[in-house]
């Protein structure tokens, strides 16, 4: 697919978790490695502006509530440890930390500083809409064949985890309600849990739009990769044929064409429309005196009329540079013949 494509990444919160020393991180907010490295990806090849990302707000509230489970379990455990250590004689006197202390303020604040830093789309659960949300869940969990549907098995590994299905269903609605979709050709679902696998049907007979499922962040830029490689590789020619003077000059040349032969019968063009100014850049190496040919395809759209019906036909139409420095225009022919 071509650049103009519209990308929107979605983490689940198995892929948005950070660790330090091995748990759950709590000291700071931030997202864990998967996040980085797709961000990282996008604006390090210029797609910030076609490839946006989005967070389920419930992911965010699991996160917060993920660190302060954790920072309790580890003051409970350091307090033990503290206890049992206190008399020898070697170890200094142990300062208990303040039990009144607000962790899960302290969280909050962090996780605020670090979401102000971030362009990203939060994904929640419109108040109007949470009565249709209650009943998709319950169908999900009622069915027959309880098997076959999402979020009904509460298990990860080798653990199982009581409210895992509650949350995978809540971050799956958030994302099946949420109306920017609207706005984007593909979703990619980056997540390491299965369960979404079953979802597919339900997610493209809602948008009809194209969803992917990925399970970590080296397939998400895999899969940015093969979207958008025209524009990764050929970005300088790419963005020339994205500017007002090239659409101009291939809409000058199709003004001064007046028929098109289709099967070799003539019609009379009535109308065109560029599609996509660059399906395609092609190079072909250089010659013995040493000139490389510049090639950059574009789509338009010719209509016409045939037998008192109208009609349209798309066109290619390659346009010849004399090198990438100075984009200096050869010349331009089409697939059909255009008099």
């Amino acid at each position: 697919m071509s650049y103009k494509l519209k990308t929107l990444i979605v983490f689940d919160t198995n892929s948005l978790r950070s660790t330090e020393a091995g748990e759950v991180a709590y000291s700071f907010f931030a997202f864990g490695r998967p996040f980085q490295m797709v961000e990282e990806f996008i604006l390090e090849k210029d797609l910030s502006e076609d490839i946006h990302i989005a967070i389920p707000t419930w992911a965010i509230e699991e996160l917060k509530d993920q660190k302060q489970i954790q920072y309790k379990k580890d003051i409970a455990e350091f307090e033990k440890l503290a206890t049992r250590l206190s008399g020898m004689p070697h170890i200094p006197e142990i300062t208990i930390p303040d039990g009144d202390f607000d962790c899960s303020n302290y969280i909050r604040q962090k996780s605020e500083e670090f979401l102000d830093t971030k362009t990203i789309r939060l994904m929640g659960i419109p108040e109007a809409l949470a009565n249709t949300v209650l009943q998709n869940m319950m169908q999900r969990v009622m069915k027959e064949e309880r098997a076959k549907h999402p979020f009904v098995h509460a298990k990860r590994g080798n653990k199982t985890y009581k409210d895992a299905g509650f949350k995978d269903n809540l971050i799956w609605e958030s994302l099946l309600h949420f109306p920017d979709v609207e706005n984007y050709d593909k979703v990619i679902f980056l997540t390491g849990d299965s369960d979404y696998t079953n979802c597919r049907a339900e997610f493209a007979e809602k948008w009809n739009k194209h969803f992917t499922l990925v399970a970590d962040e080296n397939n998400a830029i895999a899969e940015i990769q093969k979207d958008y490689e025209l524009y990764i590789k050929e970005r300088t020619i790419y963005d020339f044929t994205q500017t007002d003077y090239f659409k101009d000059y291939l809409a000058d040349l199709l003004k001064k064409k007046s028929e098109i032969l289709i099967e070799d019968e003539s019609f009379k063009i009535e109308n065109f429309k560029l599609l996509d100014t660059c399906t395609d850049i092609s190079r072909i190496p250089p010659n013995e005196h040493m000139i490389e040919s510049l090639y950059v395809t574009s789509q338009i759209t010719i209509y016409y009329t045939a037998n008192g019906e109208k009609k349209e036909q798309i066109v290619s139409a390659t346009t010849s540079f004399s090198d990438e420095e100075t984009k200096e225009i050869v010349e331009t022919f089409y697939d059909f013949d255009l008099i």
